[in-house]
């Protein structure tokens, strides 16, 4: 394994990878300027949701909010006058990279810049607090805030289906978490990925493309922990962002947020498993399939002491499921689903930074230090050794997918979380 990268090297190497991969234009249909950093140019040219919340981390870590806060703009600047906010904008490029993206879009809007028809984990409160905590521009909070309010009001009216304040997914696609294992059972019986799972997943993608994505259609409808975890945190946040700008629905957010814990607690966590697993929408029943997702609701105030503890000893430092020499997997490795190589079916058991960059927050603020520290140490020698890739083999440390792909650089955040930054 090669030389770890001092913090200064780290911070200059992701520098110039994010500078590289900006991208920024002027949208006579919009009439605006956007700025957007693309993942990774070659494999993800266009703006995707929870990427550029990701770069507002990182970005700000590394002193440039203010790019950071022209690239959040943009990410509201297509925003539908329901409150909608898609997982993907295209800017200039209308042709999906791949041809089965197609059916993630509305039909009668690809012939011009437009959004996806589909969503993704709504980390956009934290991002925009991230940005106002190092810029403190009020004014650009009170610019913000309403598109921010308004798109989780379009959440919780439109994707609430069980009136439990969990949010569900109509394709794995929606989760961010694309091909996770967990939902395997909702398409095929089979335990390992291939044509069958391929070919009822896009299906399913098809299906809510015919119907646009009307929840009344949808065939699957699914509540995903981190989802939902994500949205409780961002839900507590915006009540912050309300509050500090005298926005009197600050309440309105902070009780939703408090729902939507104890849901996840009452609903999501299983006892005896020591586990949070996702649950079909409707029955709530559980997909035991064991993802670092499982750990995601230490970031809350509802999970106790007690209970992490439970989930880390039983989980975390197993080495048939997560303990591997470059933590995490994204499936336990004694799961049948799990293939570190590298393939389109993503996030079934190499290590990816996203992984490792959130749970970090929930371990390292709630007196888990060794278990954070070993996330973030892993982090350290995979892009040290590999490069900025899209995910890592958790055994050999081999990068895999996507080429100058920006979520390594969240190193930097959790470097810097070491001086107690708090997301």
């Amino acid at each position: 394994m090669a030389e770890l990268l001092t913090k200064q090297q780290v911070h200059e190497k992701v520098r110039k990878l994010l500078e590289h991969n900006t991208h920024h234009g002027y949208s006579d249909v919009f009439k605006t300027e956007y700025w957007t950093i693309h993942p990774s140019p070659d494999t993800y040219p266009f703006q995707y949701f929870w990427d550029s919340c990701l770069h507002a981390f990182i970005l700000t870590a590394l002193g440039e909010a203010d790019l950071a806060a022209r690239n959040f703009r943009s990410l509201y600047a297509m925003q539908a006058e329901n409150g909608y906010v898609g997982h993907m904008l295209y800017w200039d490029r209308l042709t999906p990279a791949v041809w089965t993206d197609a059916f993630q879009a509305r039909f009668a809007d690809q012939s011009r810049p437009h959004m996806s028809a589909f969503m993704q984990p709504p980390l956009s409160a934290q991002a925009l607090r991230r940005i106002w905590y190092h810029t403190h521009d009020d004014g650009y909070l009170r610019e913000m805030v309403p598109k921010v309010k308004k798109h989780f009001d379009w959440l919780a009216t439109h994707r609430d289906l069980d009136g439990d304040g969990l949010l569900s997914i109509f394709t794995m696609f929606e989760s961010g978490i694309d091909w996770k294992p967990s939902m395997d059972e909702l398409y095929t019986r089979k335990q390992q990925a291939g044509d069958e799972l391929y070919a009822k997943v896009i299906g399913n993608d098809f299906n809510n493309f015919i119907h646009n994505y009307d929840p009344d259609h949808a065939d699957i409808t699914i509540k995903e922990v981190a989802f939902n975890t994500i949205y409780a945190r961002n839900l507590e946040t915006l009540a912050e962002l309300c509050q500090r700008i005298d926005d009197p629905e600050s309440e309105k957010y902070a009780q939703r947020a408090v729902k939507v814990s104890h849901a996840i607690q009452e609903i999501m966590y299983d006892e005896q498993a020591a586990a949070f697993w996702d649950v079909t929408a409707h029955d709530n029943r559980p997909l035991k399939t064991l993802t670092p997702t499982i750990f995601f609701p230490i970031i809350l105030s509802t999970t106790t002491h007690d209970q992490a503890r439970a989930i880390l000893d039983r989980h975390f430092h197993n080495e048939q499921e997560f303990a591997t020499k470059y933590p995490l997997p994204s499936v336990a490795v004694n799961d049948p689903s799990f293939d570190p190589s590298a393939s389109k079916f993503l996030w079934r058991g190499p290590t990816w930074a996203l992984y490792n960059w959130y749970i970090y927050q929930a371990l390292f603020y709630n007196g888990f230090q060794p278990e954070a520290q070993t996330l973030r140490e892993s982090i350290h020698a995979l892009m040290s050794h590999s490069g900025f890739r899209e995910y890592y083999n958790p055994s050999t440390g081999e990068g895999g997918g996507a080429e100058h792909f920006t979520w390594s650089g969240l190193l930097v955040d959790m470097l810097t979380t070491q001086d107690a930054l708090h997301i």
